[in-house]
Formats: C-alpha cells, structure tokens, sequence
C-alpha cells in the first residue's frame, strides 16, 4: 500500500516555494456571479490567458451578458474561437448556465444568491443546468470567499505527476484531499500558483 503520510509536506513545500516566486495573488476585482461563471467556463479548459482574451471580445461583441445569453451558439463560437478550444461545447455551457440563473431569478443580477449562504449557494450552483464542479468551486472562492479550491483536470495531472498526490485519487477526491491541505486564506493563492506552474507543462 502506498505511502500517503508524505504528501502534504510535499504539497506545503512546494506552495511556499511557489508563493515566494510569484508574489501575493490578487483575487478578481469582480465579485459578480455572472462574470464569475463565464471567465470559470472560459478557462476550465484553457489557460486562464486565454480566456481573459475570450472575456474581453465576449464583453465587446455583446451588449451584455443578457444579449450573451440569448445569442446563438455559433455568434458565441465566432467570437471566442480563436482563444478557447472546444469553443461549441463552451458556448453550449455559458448559455446553459446563464439560463439556469435567469430562470431561477427572473434575472443576471440575483441579490438573492450572495444573501443565501455558502452552503445554501453552493446547493444552488450544483443544481445549475451546465454546472461542473471546477466552475462551482471558482465561483465559491471569488465570488463567496468561501474554502474551495478549484483545480481544472490540468491542475490535477500535474499534481499527479510531480508525485503531490495519489495517482489512484479521481478528480473529486484530489480536490477533497487539496482542500483538507490548504487553509481558506491560502485557498486563491495555491489556485493561482498551482495553475501557473501547471500551465507550463
């Protein structure tokens, strides 16, 4: 049976050596739900460069994230293809889940959902037509502060392979085992770290 006991020193020291290198993350100035969710569709599959370059032509081409949601899926893949792969499944996910949002709330701009609770948003985010829990998690960390640690299939590979966690773990129990490691105030920062390095693979 393989030995597990060494893992979270491995995984502490390499954060610290990582945060040393990369300076103080800075979670997003927004804390807005809907723009949460897009950037974290955005950027599930893609390096977050890429999808900041998506963002910003999505907010440019649109009105707004309304006019976003209405619009046909191959208006949305013109307009995000050239940063994003996969960009009709993509388009395919925002949609559905500014929809699953407007017709809980009648709107793209619930007060309802920040004033739920964690737990209680969190229950509400899963239920979400389009919901993965790499964009639940996302959402709850930069819109909620709440402890979760999003960790994109890239993220764990590279977690696998540089021998930080157990090759047998699937994808929720490495992101269970992370978030048992890493503390609510250190929870954005390991993301952002973490996905750099992992980005250079």
């Amino acid at each position: 049976m393989k030995d597990t006991t060494q893992y979270p020193q491995k995984i502490k020291k390499l954060f610290k050596a990582l945060k040393k290198g990369a300076g103080k993350a800075k979670k997003p100035a927004s804390d807005d739900l809907i723009e949460a969710i897009i950037f974290a569709v955005l950027c599930q599959h893609c390096p977050e460069s890429s999808a900041k370059a998506a963002l910003k032509k999505i907010q440019s081409h649109f009105t707004d994230y309304n006019d976003l949601r209405v619009a046909r899926r191959e208006e949305i893949v013109e307009v995000i293809n050239s940063d994003i792969t996969e960009a009709t499944k993509t388009a395919e996910t925002i949609t559905a889940l500014l929809n699953a949002v407007f017709q809980k709330y009648d709107c793209l701009a619930p007060e309802d959902f920040a004033n739920a609770g964690k737990k209680n948003a969190r229950d509400i985010l899963e239920k979400f037509n389009g919901m993965t829990p790499f964009i639940c998690s996302y959402v709850m960390l930069t819109v909620l502060n709440a402890h979760a640690v999003p960790l994109t299939g890239k993220m764990i590979e590279y977690l696998k392979a540089n021998d930080l966690i157990d090759p047998q773990l699937d994808n929720a129990q490495a992101v269970s085992f992370i978030e048992k490691q890493i503390s609510a105030s250190n929870a954005y920062a390991f993301y952002t770290a973490i996905r750099h390095d992992s980005e250079l693979m």
